[in-house]
């Protein structure tokens, strides 16, 4: 490394475990950053990395760090104590923050840049596993006003946190998390496997963990509904994501729906190959998120040419501009609303037309590289 070159601490613990959407966005800004020789980055986590992200320590900048000793029993206790311990003794021109808290106790002079994600801590509480609740409780507030810039990953997201903390607009911007288009087209080239193929094609698609906040609930009551408007012709529903947090009376009347009707496909572990594919092979892309930060799904399937039906939140008119319907996504005669237009979507296909041009890994890491100089050259 060059003399000049800037040593950036970033929180890696979402690499320690398989891809996920923070995960995702941390390996591939890094792979995208501009100008790689002019910074060094240091990744902390209380895990060794995860297979799924070891291409990161392949890059030339990247340095993973070990230690922690008995703090490594929990990802808060390293965070919230190792990390300041260590900064004691070796020095960093700038902390990222990547999931939307910084460890306590940062030395003053350390410059701190924050990606927010989300509000759901304040807007919908109820959805959270109670130990992320307390931890994001406990340092949220500080994390923000701690931060000399705050990056968020939507502009309702960054309009949403400014409104909640009184935090300087001019000090906040939006990267938008991406895709991989060279990557997911490449994972096309493979052949399906048999139970992508045994699905078929034309589907109704939805891709997210089964957690509250998702509104399964909601679209099975939308697939309930189809299936009473169009019952000669209705498409099977196919549900992409693990079973979370929702409430076990809630999973155990969608399993039994799923038996009992053999229309529903619930496939909780997908390869990065299959999820291509059963975007490519689906009809319809469904999304009834009562709140989301961003939603890379919908982005996946813009890109695949899906159609898609969605909740008519701020975020998903930020991502699918005018080439998208959205509709109320609460009451049974939202479902109802939800159940016809599917129908008559099916009757009368109309090919996608809307640009996900913004929405790259290129775009992301290039505007994450102008924040970092932008307020190293402000501390120098």
């Amino acid at each position: 490394m060059v003399k000049n070159t800037k040593r950036i601490g970033l929180d890696a613990r979402p690499l320690s475990t398989r891809i996920s959407g923070v995960g995702r966005l941390i390996a591939e800004t890094l792979k995208a950053f501009p100008h790689k020789e002019e910074y060094e980055f240091f990744l902390f986590s209380h895990l060794p990395i995860h297979p799924d992200h070891k291409a990161v320590l392949d890059l030339s900048n990247v340095t993973w760090v070990s230690g922690g000793g008995v703090l490594k029993w929990k990802g808060g206790l390293y965070y919230n104590l190792f990390i300041p311990l260590y900064l004691l003794k070796n020095r960093l021109d700038l902390f990222w923050g990547s999931q939307q808290v910084l460890p306590p106790f940062l030395p003053r002079s350390l410059v701190a840049v924050l990606t927010y994600c989300d509000l759901v801590l304040y807007l919908y509480p109820e959805t959270m596993r109670w130990i992320a609740k307390i931890q994001q409780r406990l340092f949220q507030s500080y994390s923000v006003r701690r931060s000399r810039f705050i990056l968020s990953i939507s502009k309702q997201t960054s309009d949403d946190m400014c409104r909640k903390f009184g935090y300087p607009v001019e000090q906040t911007g939006v990267s938008y998390p991406g895709v991989n288009i060279q990557e997911m087209t490449k994972l096309l080239e493979t052949e399906p496997t048999l139970r992508i193929k045994d699905l078929g094609t034309d589907y109704l698609l939805s891709v997210s963990t089964i957690e509250p906040r998702k509104n399964y609930p909601f679209l099975l009551e939308v697939f309930r509904e189809y299936r009473k408007v169009d019952p000669h012709h209705y498409r099977p529903w196919v549900i992409v994501g693990k079973i979370g947090w929702e409430s076990p009376e809630f999973i155990e009347e969608l399993l039994q729906e799923r038996s009992l009707y053999k229309d529903i496909h619930i496939l909780d572990s997908v390869s990065d190959s299959e999820l291509q594919h059963l975007y490519k092979r689906a009809g319809l892309f469904t999304f009834a998120s009562k709140y989301e930060g961003f939603g890379i799904p919908m982005v996946e399937a813009i890109f695949h040419g899906l159609n898609c039906i969605v909740s008519d939140i701020p975020t998903f008119r930020e991502i699918g501009k005018d080439g998208v319907t959205y509709l109320p996504y609460q009451s049974k005669d939202d479902a109802k609303a939800w159940a016809e237009r599917i129908k008559k979507f099916y009757e009368n296909p109309k090919p996608s037309n809307v640009s996900i041009s913004e929405f790259t890994w290129e775009n992301a890491a290039k505007i994450t590289e102008e924040v970092f100089r932008k307020v190293l050259q402000e501390g120098e």
